[in-house]
């Protein structure tokens, strides 16, 4: 009986240092570096991404936008994507939740803007330089103080001038 004890023993710690091994040998690593923003153009164009907020009325899969223009408007959207299931049609609704409208400032090489509505929110750009992937990092407040993140792709290249 102590045998199979200590057997199981064995076994159960070589399988815990084993998923440690595996878990830190599978730990993400971070390549993008924070980039200075040198001027509007260089980041114009809209950008997309998950929106993670401590809002109860957010969810996790919202989807935050904020298109840049060349002069440094920029428009800011959250929107929910609602799934409907009607026998064996699917289908899926786009609702948007939030939108506003700001004039960028560029300050130490970050973005930021007050929206119309009370809002604020700054923006880092990241880059990768293997493979010169681009991110945006936006980190921001509603006017009710909730606070809100996203890292942000780009979708579309340059907006024109608004």
């Amino acid at each position: 009986m102590k045998k199979l004890e200590l057997s199981l023993k064995m076994v159960t710690i070589i399988i815990v240092v084993n998923l440690m091994v595996a878990c830190s040998s599978r730990a993400p690593t971070e390549t993008r570096q924070p980039t200075a923003v040198t001027d509007f153009k260089s980041v114009a164009g809209k950008w997309e991404g998950v929106l993670t907020s401590n809002d109860p009325m957010m969810l996790n899969y919202d989807r935050a936008t904020l298109v840049i223009y060349d002069t440094g408007v920029c428009e800011s959207a959250i929107t929910r994507t609602m799934t409907k299931v009607s026998g064996t049609s699917v289908s899926y609704d786009t609702i948007d939740v939030f939108a506003e409208k700001g004039k960028l400032v560029l300050t130490d090489g970050k973005l930021s803007t007050k929206f119309e509505k009370g809002g604020q929110v700054t923006v880092q750009l990241y880059v990768d330089p293997a493979s010169g992937e681009r991110l945006l990092k936006a980190d921001g407040k509603n006017s009710q103080g909730f606070t809100y993140s996203a890292d942000l792709k780009r979708t579309e290249d340059s907006a024109s001038a608004k």
